[in-house]
């Protein structure tokens, strides 16, 4: 089972995420391509100030945003991630469990 632990700061922004545990192969790749893809995102198309840390086992990641940009490019890219990781929590219930 997969646990997505969604962080918000004092204004409610998506200041980062959570992720332990492995589950199902297709969950997993699924669940490690969005957090890659928007940490991608975040470096090549922000200036927002960010963190990664992943296990060297792997299963478990952290992304945490310390700096937003000022035209909310990186705040958007963290809503779109948890959009993502919901959906996949409506398809796969048993395999993951997004905590917002």
């Amino acid at each position: 089972m997969i646990n997505v632990n969604v962080i918000r700061n004092g204004e409610n922004k998506i200041c980062g995420v959570k992720i332990e545990n492995h589950g199902d192969p297709i969950v997993c790749s699924a669940v490690s391509i969005l957090f890659l893809n928007t940490a991608n995102s975040i470096e090549m198309f922000t200036s927002a100030s960010f963190e990664v840390e992943c296990a060297p086992n792997g299963g478990d990641a952290i992304l945490t945003v310390s700096e937003f940009d000022s035209e909310g490019k990186a705040e958007l890219l963290m809503e779109s991630l948890i959009l993502g990781f919901k959906s996949i929590e409506e398809s796969y219930k048993k395999d993951i469990i997004v905590y917002d």
